[in-house]
């Protein structure tokens, strides 16, 4: 059964992305920029697979080669409790898998990210949604800062979590392990939620390799980036398809039909010597408060079309 109750779809929706570009962040990006189901008011960027001065250096890369014009700004440097943890392990030494794209020849803008996601949810006459594809440490912020933002944002929709095994700790996804205490405080605010973990993600949100090519002769500087990130991934990982992680969340904020989503409890664990940063979803489906546990907060994506998927990234990319 598909959750939508509350989702409200009309052509040019204002959206806000924060981000730590990685290169799933990249095809993310790129994947939201080139939709026409909205307009994005700005992109938030924060310290999570590089340190903020690269995140910040690829996002406005990305968005060069895009076609958009967008304005960046630079988030939080460090996760609200404990040092950063990187991962250039995964996306190599310059985040965009040492591809070699130039710098940007534009500027990040002075405003702190912070400070612009409560301006304008909270100056906007009409709603405003955000994407988030990093640590939720900006979000948290925000939060904290001006409480009466948790009334304003129409959705979040998060690439966050796992209920099965994480990829920075058995147990934690990244952007949930990175900043536990971040992820907390976004879970128990009364922001709309959809989280899009990694179970999904892994069967459903897949690009052929195939495709690349594709993407790679197309005659758009969008599709050539998108094209170049991808047969990098699979040169570096050997394998017949990806799974787009970061990309999962842009479709599910563009069109929620390509999942099956259920409202169920999740909680952060914050303080497990083995389980820190996990999501810990209640899958009885709305047994839990039977024991005395919290109410259902979140819409979580249960499975994801692939083929849906597929055609809905291909067709937004190739889209002139």
């Amino acid at each position: 059964m598909l959750a939508t109750k509350g989702w409200v779809f009309e052509l040019r929706r204002n959206v806000i992305i924060d981000t730590d570009p990685g290169v799933d962040d990249a095809l993310a990006l790129l994947f939201a920029l080139r939709s026409d189901q909205w307009s994005v008011l700005g992109i938030t960027t924060v310290a999570g697979n590089m340190i903020l001065d690269q995140t910040t250096r690829n996002a406005l890369v990305v968005v060069e080669r895009s076609g958009a014009s967008v304005p960046v700004f630079r988030g939080a440097y460090r996760p609200l409790r404990e040092p950063l943890e990187t991962a250039e392990h995964v996306h190599g030494h310059d985040g965009l898998g040492d591809v070699g794209f130039p710098d940007p020849v534009t500027a990040a803008r002075p405003e702190h990210a912070v400070d612009f996601i409560v301006k304008t949810v909270m100056g906007s006459d009409e709603p405003v949604e955000l994407i988030t594809l990093g640590p939720l440490t900006n979000i948290a912020m925000a939060i904290t800062a001006e409480r009466g933002i948790e009334e304003r944002v129409r959705r979040l929709v998060m690439m966050v979590g796992t209920w099965t095994v994480g990829n920075i700790t058995q147990a934690a996804e990244f952007n949930a392990g990175v900043d536990p205490e971040a992820t907390d405080i976004v879970f128990r605010s009364r922001i709309p939620k959809t989280m899009v973990a990694l179970d999904p993600i892994r069967e459903g949100a897949l690009i052929e390799a195939d495709d690349v090519p594709t993407l790679e002769n197309a005659d758009s500087p969008w599709c050539q980036m998108a094209g170049q990130l991808l047969r990098r991934s699979l040169e570096r990982w050997k394998r017949p398809r990806l799974s787009m992680c970061d990309p999962a969340a842009v479709g599910v904020a563009i069109d929620p039909s390509i999942a099956e989503i259920q409202r169920l409890s999740v909680g952060i664990e914050t303080r497990g010597e083995y389980t820190r940063g996990m999501t810990v979803v209640d899958l009885r489906f709305g047994c839990g408060h039977k024991l005395g546990i919290m109410e259902p907060n979140v819409d979580v994506v249960m499975s994801i079309n692939p083929e849906r998927f597929r055609r809905l990234y291909m067709d937004t990319m190739l889209r002139y």
